[in-house]
């Protein structure tokens, strides 16, 4: 619903581009250091940059794009972070990832920007979905706005 939602509220005259599928094109992305080789907390921003790119590109209204030049939003993977997990039942380890996983962004477009989290339970693609659902209320939140 809030898929067709975005989808109408574009074709009015939300974001414009050129792009034939959609007017949202997002480029996701997060900032690495300037060797090759890549940090442990680098690599786990790096797994969240495509795991959230998995889960927007499921979503209808939005257009993945590879390049900073050819994007209308960029959403900025910030950090990712795992919470521990409770103890299983009197005391003893749990055999279930239960523990929460949180993905911080920052998304932009022109001169609005928000930062905020996608928190799932057990996995990475639960908290990079939640963060993907959040994007769209954004997105439709600032179309609202401008409509306003």
């Amino acid at each position: 619903m809030v898929a067709a939602m975005l989808l109408a509220m574009f074709a009015v005259g939300g974001l414009q581009g050129t792009d034939n599928e959609t007017t949202v094109r997002a480029f996701v992305f997060t900032a690495t250091g300037a060797s090759g080789e890549h940090t442990p907390e680098e690599q786990g921003r790096l797994d969240a940059v495509r795991d959230v790119r998995d889960a927007l590109g499921k979503k209808k209204g939005i257009t993945l794009v590879n390049s900073r030049a050819d994007a209308n939003l960029f959403i900025e993977v910030l950090s990712r972070e795992q919470r521990e997990e409770p103890g299983g039942g009197f005391g003893g380890k749990s055999i279930t990832r239960m523990g929460d996983t949180i993905i911080r962004l920052k998304v932009k477009s022109g001169d609005d920007e928000s930062e905020f989290k996608g928190m799932g339970q057990g996995t990475w693609g639960r908290a990079a979905k939640d963060a993907a659902d959040r994007v769209l209320k954004w997105i439709a939140r600032l179309e609202t706005k401008k409509k306003g």
